[in-house]
Formats: structure tokens, C-alpha cells, sequence
């Protein structure tokens, strides 16, 4: 019974893993038009750039876990949604983007 219990919180959060990197990549997506919003000039490419970056990042890693959902790996799932995390807070870094 034991380890159909931690299958189940495995399949629950999973799903939520699946949900913050999906709302990781929607933000990424989304900053530039918040950043010509209230930006004064128009922005470049290098702007733009660590976005672009970051919402490969988050589409990739989203398409690896949906592809592990299919396969019911569930634990592989958590450990690539913490690696994209881990992955984009390093692009945050390298570029120096402030929240």
C-alpha cells in the first residue's frame, strides 16, 4: 500500500511540476510585450534574447516531461521539471535579469 501511496503523490506532483513550467514558459513568452509596454524605446534583439532563450528552455522541458507523462514516469518528471528550473534561473543569472 505503501508504494501505491508514493505513486499517486509521484502522479500528483507531476502534474504540478507540469503546470509551473507551463506557467514558466507563458511568463517568458509574455515579459517582452510587458517590456515594450512600458519601455520608452524600442527594444532589440539582444532585449528580447534572454526571453527567446528561456521560453526554449521551458518548451523543451515542458515537451520532455509530456513525453514522460505518456510513458507514466512520473519521478523522471520531477527531476527535468527541478533541472528547467534550475536551468532558467541560471539564464536569469548569466544575463543578470532582475525580477
Amino acid at each position: 500500500m505503501n508504494s501505491k501511496m508514493l505513486s499517486k503523490d509521484a502522479g500528483k506532483i507531476s502534474k504540478i511540476a507540469t503546470i509551473i513550467i507551463f506557467l514558466a514558459l507563458i511568463r517568458c513568452i509574455a515579459e517582452p510585450f510587458r517590456l515594450q509596454y512600458y519601455s520608452t524605446a524600442l527594444l532589440s534583439f539582444y532585449d528580447v534574447k534572454p526571453f527567446l532563450i528561456g521560453s526554449l528552455v521551458a518548451a523543451l522541458g515542458l515537451f520532455a516531461m509530456t513525453i514522460l507523462f505518456y510513458f507514466g514516469k512520473h519521478k523522471i518528471m520531477i527531476g527535468v521539471c527541478v533541472l528547467t528550473i534550475v536551468t532558467l534561473l541560471v539564464v536569469k543569472r548569466i544575463y543578470l535579469i532582475s525580477s
